[in-house]
């Protein structure tokens, strides 16, 4: 097991099958490790590191790059990552319309305020416990509203 080398891992064993077979179609070799610990109770899953799919580490660039080909990696851009951005708001704001392109194709998200959740469990008091922001699915832009 000294030159074995854990290339990816997965929640549930039938997923890394599918990619051991894709590596295995390659004339790679594999070894699927922890697959019955997560067969047995699948909420261990997490706990152990999940599902792990090792591979020769004389084999992990290639193994990689199909892994990439075949869609199971994917790499992270930062361009991807989104930014929240402030909007001044009045009474007479149209909330109802992005901001930035004027579409109505906007999803309303509402997120979890952490200091209304520390004042709700301190003094058991209910207060409005979100924040909301908002997401524009044509410029896929995100923001919030910010009243002056």
């Amino acid at each position: 097991m000294k030159n074995w080398k854990t290339i990816i891992t997965f929640t549930q064993p039938h997923e890394a099958h599918f990619a051991k077979g894709l590596l295995e179609s390659e004339g790679i070799e594999t070894i699927i490790r922890d697959e019955l610990t997560a067969q047995i109770n699948n909420f261990y899953s997490n706990a152990i590191g999940g599902v792990r799919l090792d591979v020769k580490e004389c084999d992990f660039v290639n193994a990689t790059s199909i892994l990439k080909e075949g869609g199971y990696i994917r790499e992270v851009s930062e361009t991807k990552r989104k930014n929240i951005e402030i909007v001044e708001s009045n009474n007479n704001t149209d909330k109802s319309t992005c901001p930035f392109c004027a579409s109505d194709n906007i999803y309303r998200k509402k997120v979890v305020n952490p200091l209304m959740l520390l004042v709700y469990f301190l003094f058991g008091a209910f207060f409005p416990i979100f924040k909301r922001n908002y997401t524009c699915f044509d410029c896929g832009k995100e923001w919030k509203y910010k009243t002056k």
